[in-house]
């Protein structure tokens, strides 16, 4: 039986190879996204590492709770701290340090600013022992107020070289700074992404507005002395609120959160890949479904001679186990590609994704064998079972055998879960809020119509095929009744596409919803006329100092800021938005509905409506929020407010409460009114005068600051898209192999029709119009299913500000259109094969 199965796969190579490659590409996108994700981590891993390298212990301040918003997010203290740790017996070294924001500006004029990494000011260290692999690779280190180094990473890409002169922007605004040197970390030329400005420590402490105290204070033990133990002993030196926390404690906190930051990354191109490995399979189960057809003979004769039924399910389950197999390795090799590829890719949009030599780690090579295989053999597990009902006596009849018609309990089945994700469906789009039943909803309706697929299949190429055959003539007609020939198979061919198309028309729904559901968060909740921010979407903020600059112009009536900081409420961490009571409510409809914005003082809050109901709370009750760097705080409840789509949190602080607990001193908007009377094009010139010399900031009016979050949103599509690309990519595969493995099953027919005068050309366009109708029938489906789920979606999303459904029509169909012509593409290899059929042989064959 061995060399039967292994004769059997060397006489289907071609097949072999169509069938691996589907589930290859979905194994690629898993290992791939391991590889990716370790990679990053070991990245992250090697920074912490290196910046404690030469440091035994660290001391910083408390912190009341620790997460990926608040890592590193420690009170300063007095650096009169600095003598204390130095004299407790086991120091060999200690220095103090400050980090804190500063943006470099290129030769051009633009900011240097990679996408999701810092961008960090920070003190050069005196001390080399602490210095935690950073050194100075040409010219000097800093000294002085004028001076500055920066990250090997910056100079390369901006083209400073000591002696430049350079701009740097603070919190405060530009200031003008010579090159002094250029410094690295090891090998490495920046901090995982983040570009680095350090000056002299005076000068650090004064720009980013931290005189008189550090940040941290790196400690070195004398030979002989332990981390730990200096750990202890340097403990009970320190005042209250500051702790001591060894080198490995440091980087194991870090990597850890630097893991639970990349988790939801991570999760999210497995989810992918998972859409992608779905789609593989189904083409692997119809395609043994096909090629189980095709052999009946062959198996027929097998049990003809003495085999077993479990020995031809074996032979079908070990070919599905080779192919996987095979599947796997490639796949394995193609990950790391993937890996730079997916890396490449969020870099063209902006996210520019640190990382260090690739890693492959033991459980990435587990993961694809295990996907590869499992996936494969499981898909082909039903085929086999099917060849087992194969009688002896059918080696006597043709190869060709009708197709089974659809069992009434699939039928009824497909239609009480069709019936029940449709009534889901239609309760989310009813009751806005219930993302849940919507999910439910998709589920349901996507099994059902799985379940359907080739009742509906017959319906839809009916009407199709009929629409056809009137462009295409005789050939679409023939297409048209070998579609229907097998419902079962189109079906399936179809579904694949349409999981694919399903996806990325829901995708472009919630898109299309988010840009109208903007535009309308803008037009109910600003009434501001102008809207600085951030020009950049991974940017923590804009400097406070141009709000100050702006109130200044000629013109303005009213400026007020909005800042954001991490907390916690409840034992959850949320976001607490800061503005100024005294001028927000001419800027923004807030709509409160209790209290008062000007009652919010630096001892109140004000709460949504949403918590305050969820909670039971009213005006004057007592609110917890637990800040990092200052802990529990008590706040007096001074109102509460309906509309939080402006400002994007339920909690509402003062400025001054803000910068008290911690908070950047960075604004995340600054909204603008004009005086009354006030031409605005003559204002926006004068604002943008003093804009000018801030950058990273960008001006608009409610108009453009709607284009541009809508380029916010079409960037998120593309990746998205993108990444759901792969699954429409398997499934044009999976139309190849079905048309060439239909091709050669229907050799005899083909050889027939040319032998009665069909041309090749004519055999072409039966093939290539059969490919459309799959093609077609499958993007159909997979644009209804998108329409309906995206709709549901948007609506169960109506809390997260998702108030407007919108549904892109001219791009559905273009998506419609594209897959018929991708159907065209798909069918050249077959249809050409399907030409070249000699007539003789074909007649003749058996």
């Amino acid at each position: 039986m061995r060399k039967v199965i292994l004769k059997g796969l060397l006489a289907r190579k071609l097949r072999l190879a169509l069938t691996a490659v589907s589930i290859s590409l979905g194994v690629a996108f898993v290992s791939g996204t391991f590889v990716l994700g370790d990679t990053m981590t070991a990245t992250f891993d090697q920074l912490y590492e290196g910046l404690t390298e030469g440091t035994d212990v660290t001391v910083r301040g408390e912190s009341a709770f620790t997460d990926t918003t608040t890592l590193g997010n420690t009170k300063p203290f007095d650096t009169g701290v600095l003598d204390e740790v130095a004299a407790v017996d086991g120091v060999a070294a200690a220095e103090g340090s400050v980090t804190g924001y500063a943006l470099i500006l290129g030769k051009d004029g633009e900011p240097v600013q990679p996408g999701g990494a810092p961008t960090l000011g920070a003190s050069y260290p005196d001390v080399e022992e602490l210095s935690g692999g950073m050194s100075i690779r040409s010219g000097e280190a800093p000294a002085g107020p004028g001076e500055v180094v920066l990250d090997a990473a910056t100079a390369e890409k901006t083209g400073y070289a000591p002696g430049d002169p350079v701009t740097v922007l603070f919190a405060d605004g530009p200031r003008e700074f010579t090159v002094s040197g250029v410094l690295g970390f090891g090998d490495a030329d920046n901090l995982a992404g983040a570009t680095m400005a350090a000056f002299d420590l005076r000068t650090a402490q004064q720009l980013l507005g931290k005189e008189g105290v550090y940040d941290s204070i790196a400690v070195r033990a004398d030979s002989g002395i332990s981390p730990e133990e200096l750990r202890d002993r340097v403990t009970a030196a320190l005042p209250a609120g500051l702790e001591a926390v060894t080198s490995d404690e440091v980087v194991a906190e870090s990597s850890e959160a630097v893991a639970d930051a990349l988790g939801f990354f991570t999760t999210a191109l497995l989810g992918f890949a998972a859409i992608s490995l779905l789609v593989g399979a189904l083409i692997i189960w119809n395609t043994f479904s096909i090629l189980v057809a095709q052999r009946t003979r062959e198996l027929a004769l097998l049990r003809a001679v003495g085999a077993s039924r479990r020995q031809v399910r074996t032979s079908v389950v070990v070919e599905a186990l080779v192919i996987g197999l095979v599947a796997a390795g490639v796949g394995l090799g193609l990950g790391v590609g993937v890996a730079a590829g997916l890396r490449a890719a969020l870099g063209a949009v902006g996210l520019e994704v640190p990382t260090t030599t690739l890693q492959v780690q033991p459980r990435t090579i587990v993961a694809a064998l295990l996907v590869g295989v499992v996936v494969t053999v499981l898909a082909a597990l039903l085929p086999a079972r099917q060849a087992t009902k194969v009688a002896p006596i059918a080696a006597l009849r043709s190869i060709d055998a009708p197709a089974r018609p659809m069992g009434r309990v699939r039928l009824v089945l497909g239609g009480v879960l069709t019936a029940l994700g449709a009534a889901a469906l239609a309760w989310a789009l009813i009751e806005e809020g219930q993302l849940q039943v919507a999910a439910v909803g998709m589920l349901l309706a996507l099994a059902g119509v799985l379940a359907l697929a080739p009742a509906i299949a017959v319906a839809v190429t009916t009407v199709l095929g009929g629409l056809l055959a009137r462009v295409g003539g005789t050939s679409a007609q023939l297409a048209r009744r070998n579609a229907l020939r097998n419902p079962r198979r189109t079906a399936s061919t179809a579904t694949a596409l349409m999981i694919g198309l399903a996806l990325v028309s829901t995708v472009t729904v919630v898109a299309s919803s988010m840009k109208a559901s903007v535009a309308e968060v803008i037009a109910d909740s600003s009434k501001a006329d102008f809207i600085l921010k951030a020009a950049s979407a991974t940017a923590p903020g804009i400097p406070a100092q141009l709000a100050e600059e702006l109130r200044a112009v000629d013109g303005v009536d009213t400026v007020t800021q909005m800042r954001f900081g991490p907390a916690q409420v409840d034992g959850a961490t949320t976001f607490v938005a800061a503005v100024d009571p005294a001028t927000v409510d001419a800027a923004a409809n807030l709509d409160v509905s209790s209290g008062a914005v000007t009652d919010l003082d630096d001892r109140s809050v004000l709460v949504s409506d949403d918590v305050a109901g969820a909670q039971g709370w009213a005006v004057g009750d007592t609110v917890e929020i637990v800040y990092a760097q200052t802990g529990a705080q008590q706040f007096t409840v001074a109102g509460t407010f309906g509309n939080t789509d402006l400002i994007g949190s339920d909690y509402l602080t003062t400025l001054a409460t803000h910068t008290a607990n911690g908070g950047a001193p960075l604004d995340i908007a600054v909204l603008l009114v004009a005086a009354e009377g006030t031409d605005l094009d003559t204002l926006r010139a004068g604002l943008e005068t003093v804009t000018a010399a801030y950058p990273n900031a960008q001006l608009d009016d409610a108009a453009s600051f709607t284009e541009s979050q809508a380029a916010t949103i079409d960037q998120l599509l593309a990746i998205v898209t993108m990444l759901l690309a792969l699954a429409v990519i398997i499934a044009l595969l999976g139309i190849v192999n079905t048309l060439a493995l239909s091709v050669f099953e229907r050799t005899r027919e083909l050889g027939l029709l040319r032998a009665v005068g069909t041309t090749r050309r004519q055999v072409r366009a039966v093939v290539r119009w059969e490919a459309v109708i799959v093609a077609v029938l499958g993007a159909l489906l997979g644009a209804v299913l998108g329409l309906a789920f995206g709709a549901a979606l948007t609506r169960g999303l109506a809390e997260e500000g998702l108030a407007v459904v919108e549904i892109p029509g001219g791009r559905l169909v273009v998506y419609v259109l594209a897959a018929a012509l991708a159907g065209v593409l798909a069918a050249i290899g077959p249809a050409r094969r399907a030409a070249k059929v000699d007539v003789l042989q074909a007649v003749a064959a058996a």
